[in-house]
């Protein structure tokens, strides 16, 4: 009896410690794709691969040869700032885009009169998604009447009650009915969600910006996605610092109508994630599957989550914190955006 009595509880054992081992994995956080610091990813299909662009200094940019990823790091995106921008500060939250013959970048460039963060959004041009982009004209596409640069296509309206006195920021491109649009927000809060009909090469404004929604939080990075039953908007929901931004979805029937969109969540700290923002909505290579990139929080050089207490700017210095890139399968329940696994 005694080997049969051994037989069993080592058996139990087993069980037992992969009952333990199964949760433990499932609790595991996410890791990223690309682990160098690559906040607000954009990110385009390119041959068999990507090719990735960030915040920073004249656009960092990342490409892979494969969908499985294997990042690596290529020069900047942009040959240099534009005229009407300065050399104090980085470039942020671009957007790329084939339209045509052309690759185009849509980028926020600092401004002067916006104070430290303002900033105005431009557009340049490539034969190629990895060669160097060159800004279009002498002027910004998008920028408010009262900054003192060349006057910008779209000005903003300035008489709009409640909107502070700030720059425009997060340019992303959709295309409606074989037009190109640029939808975009106004620094600051609240936040005003616009959407400017562009000319059919995407480089100058087709006629005014009209505002989508508005809203007395932060509502940032604005990526359109055009569905069977309407349209989805991604957007990063809170302050960038903390663990709790978030990113959220909004859907709606018609493009210039979000009265009644309704929304969620699609990435937050359930997510076993810090942070987790700045979406795009990329297709996979050679299908219309779609993948959404995004930033998060990690410290200490490690490719795990940072705490909840990096919003300040010193402790966040002092852990080394970095937003690094992660990526993950986008399925859709009933028209409602869901990750589907993260890779």
């Amino acid at each position: 009896m005694l080997p049969r009595l051994r037989a069993a509880l080592t058996g139990l054992l087993a069980t037992a410690l992969v009952a333990v081992a199964v949760p433990a994995q499932a609790e595991r956080a996410p890791r990223p794709v690309l682990a160098t610091d690559f906040a607000d990813p954009a990110v385009t299909v390119h041959g068999d691969g990507f090719v990735g662009f960030s915040t920073g200094s004249l656009v960092p940019r990342s490409h892979a040869d494969g969908p499985a990823g294997g990042w690596r790091p290529a020069s900047p995106a942009l040959v240099r700032l534009p005229s009407w921008s300065h050399a104090d500060g980085d470039i942020w939250a671009s957007d790329i885009a084939r339209l045509g013959r052309w690759w185009v970048l849509y980028f926020a460039a600092p401004v002067r009169g916006l104070g430290e963060y303002g900033r105005c959004i431009g557009v340049a041009r490539s034969r190629s998604a990895t060669s160097g982009f060159k800004a279009v004209g002498g002027r910004p596409l998008v920028c408010p009447s009262y900054v003192d640069v060349p006057a910008a296509e779209d000005p903003v309206p300035v008489a709009v009650a409640g909107l502070p006195r700030a720059g425009v920021i997060d340019p992303s491109l959709a295309v409606a009915d074989g037009q190109p649009h640029l939808v975009y927000k106004t620094d600051r809060i609240p936040s005003s969600i616009r959407l400017l009909p562009l000319s059919a090469s995407g480089l100058h404004a087709a006629g005014p910006s009209v505002e989508l929604f508005r809203h007395d939080g932060v509502l940032e990075n604005p990526v359109l996605v055009e569905r069977p039953a309407g349209w989805v908007m991604l957007l990063s929901q809170g302050n960038f610092t903390r663990c709790s931004y978030r990113t959220v979805w909004r859907r709606t029937t018609s493009i210039l109508d979000w009265s009644a969109a309704t929304g969620g969540v699609l990435l937050d700290r359930t997510s076993r994630l810090c942070g987790p923002g700045g979406a795009d909505a990329t297709p996979m290579p050679h299908s219309p599957r779609l993948r959404v990139y995004f930033h998060a929080w990690t410290c200490h050089g490690r490719a795990t989550p940072c705490g909840p207490g990096i919003r300040k700017d010193r402790l966040r210095h002092r852990s080394r914190a970095i937003r690094p890139m992660y990526a993950a399968d986008l399925g859709w329940v009933d028209g409602v955006p869901v990750v589907a696994n993260f890779l």
